[in-house]
């Protein structure tokens, strides 16, 4: 995980850049799909923030399941500490989202992993690494998740259900 035991080597700049590029794409996608369904607001089944966060993450945990990627699950929950935005959307929440309300969408689930296989989104020839493609992962359920919390409860948010497997259990 070179990105995050050497974030400032050549080729983690490199790979910064792809990361940001295609967590860039896969927020895009989830937010037209939202718009969509016209359904942003923190109410229950509306895909507010956290939702599409959590969608994502559970998505990532069964991502991780299949690849055998689970030496790689702390490392995964530990990039949301590594991504600083430069500002947090304008409608940043002033009242953040009580976590038990946090539950994913089952449907959502399923566009983030057609989104994977879009080849729009992410080349089909393999030359995109696991590796970019959960990082990119991370992005996208980093940025979702600070519009429903405050950023560092985000992190902790997204890192937490990252590590439990995207479980609905690991809220705090």
């Amino acid at each position: 995980m070179s990105l995050i035991s050497k974030p400032f080597d050549d080729s983690g700049v490199e790979m910064v850049d792809e990361i940001a590029q295609y967590g860039t794409a896969i927020s895009k996608r989830l937010e037209q799909f939202r718009s969509r369904h016209q359904l942003r607001h923190d109410t229950p089944g509306g895909y507010s923030g956290i939702v599409i966060a959590a969608s994502i993450c559970n998505a990532m945990g069964d991502s991780i399941k299949r690849s055998n990627q689970e030496p790689f699950r702390a490392e995964y929950a530990r990039a949301a500490e590594t991504f600083f935005f430069e500002h947090v959307s304008p409608d940043a929440p002033s009242n953040p989202t009580p976590l038990d309300d946090c539950r994913s969408s089952h449907e959502l689930i399923q566009v983030v992993n057609t989104l994977l296989a879009d080849d729009q989104i992410l080349p089909a020839d393999g030359s995109v690494s696991l590796q970019t493609v959960m990082m990119a992962l991370v992005w996208s359920a980093l940025t979702f998740a600070m519009e429903s919390l405050p950023p560092e409860q985000a992190r902790s948010y997204v890192q937490q259900r990252i590590l439990h497997g995207g479980s609905e259990s690991a809220r705090h």
